[in-house]
């Protein structure tokens, strides 16, 4: 349909900057078309890093996770037998239990959570003040409690957990849906706000506006649909390479994909580089506000790939890079390693009076762990949800 001054191995990118832009809208079009691009292999690099970063967790991280909580669960029972029944030469003295003391409480309250056994259940029950189901309870009331501050007591109330991980975890999603609620108020009353005659003619032309846009991207479409339409092909090869060139085609046109569009133009010779360089103003203005709009999903679609990455390196979603997080996941497989290994060299240390001794000397005694108060706990409910809101006011039963 058009002469093409391009061979079809060119990028799209390639091809509009065979031509200086004559004006603003030609060179946001460029623009626009290289970003596009760049937001393309940075997802295609997300996607494919993910998948590499779930292999390693599941062949590298969680066996070495494993590994260590059956050390662990080793080096307390030992701890135990140690302080349970010493034999000649191994009993250790008051400070030394003291410490020992310490060390498997640390143990235990790593390792007693809701997975915990029948053996390391008996052993919190053995040395804490509380049985292991009271402390369950009670870390329960206090989630409860602290829940209540930010959500208000109706919430605990609806909401029956069978532990405290899962309370928090109700709470967490519940916070994501009143801040999109939220969001959705606000856009309501400033839809209220601004009905104005003069509201109403600038949403009217913004609908007219959308309506014109939507006919751009379905012009390139049926000018597609036209030309690639397998039925009327007579050759069979051909009718094949077409019907694959139309699927292509559908996809691009329901994903409202512009980019994708005209690079089929491209390929199959239908527009040149001549052709972008002359688009008409108000053919190109369309253009490039749905350009805009598919970078915008692009750039959500990665922070929705980057986020997760975002939050377990502590790092925002801006400044990281595939490569970063998997010097990070490396570095904590290090580190566990060599966890591990402390680990093993502790348990043998058990059964050697001096090297039991030079261990103990290294652990300093202390008198009670730092509490989380109920501000910082607000706040780390307001960042799981995403948003900073209001907390809900609390009211009082009757």
């Amino acid at each position: 349909m058009f002469d093409t001054d391009s061979s079809n191995d060119q990028s799209l990118v390639e091809v509009v900057a065979q031509h200086k832009p004559k004006n603003k809208a030609q060179a946001n079009f460029q623009r626009l078309i290289a970003k596009i691009e760049s937001r393309r292999e940075q997802l295609q690099q997300w996607q494919t890093f993910t998948l590499h970063y779930n292999e390693r967790i599941a062949s590298e991280l969680l066996p070495l996770q494993e590994a260590m909580r059956a050390c662990q669960r080793k080096l307390a029972i030992a701890i135990d037998e140690l302080l349970s029944l010493p034999t000649k030469g191994r009993a250790p003295g008051r400070v030394q239990r003291a410490k020992l003391g310490q060390l498997l409480d640390e143990l235990l309250d790593t390792l007693v959570d809701d997975d915990a056994d029948e053996a390391l259940i008996a052993l919190f029950d053995k040395y804490s003040e509380v049985s292991y189901a009271e402390a369950r309870e009670s870390d329960m009331e206090l989630t409860q409690s602290l829940i209540e501050g930010v959500l208000g007591s109706e919430f605990t109330e609806e909401h029956h957990a069978a532990s405290a991980d899962e309370l928090l975890e109700l709470a967490r999603r519940k916070l994501q849906e009143e801040v999109h609620e939220e969001k959705q108020r606000r856009q309501a009353r400033a839809a209220e706000s601004g009905e104005t005659p003069k509201a109403k003619a600038a949403q009217s032309k913004k609908e007219q506006a959308a309506k014109e846009i939507r006919q751009s991207i379905r012009e390139v479409y049926r000018k597609l649909a036209s030309a690639l339409h397998p039925d009327r092909e007579p050759d069979a090869d051909e009718r094949q390479r077409k019907t694959l060139l139309i699927q292509r085609v559908n996809q691009a046109y329901e994903a409202s994909d512009l980019l994708t569009l005209l690079e089929l133009q491209l390929e199959i010779e239908q527009i040149d580089a001549a052709h972008l360089a002359n688009v008409a103003p108000e053919r190109l203005a369309h253009y490039n506000q749905i350009l805009r709009d598919q970078l915008a999903e692009l750039d959500a679609e990665i922070f929705h790939h980057v986020l997760p990455f975002s939050e377990t390196i502590g790092m925002p979603s801006r400044s990281i890079a595939p490569a970063l997080v998997d010097r990070y996941l490396s570095a904590d497989i290090t580190q566990l390693r060599l966890s591990i290994e402390q680990a093993e060299d502790e348990l043998a240390a058990l059964q050697d009076p001096k090297k039991l001794s030079a261990l103990l000397k290294r652990v300093s005694l202390h008198t009670e762990d730092d509490d989380m108060d109920i501000d910082e706990f607000i706040d780390m409910m307001k960042i799981f949800a995403g948003d900073s809101i209001a907390p809900a006011p609390r009211k009082r039963r009757r």
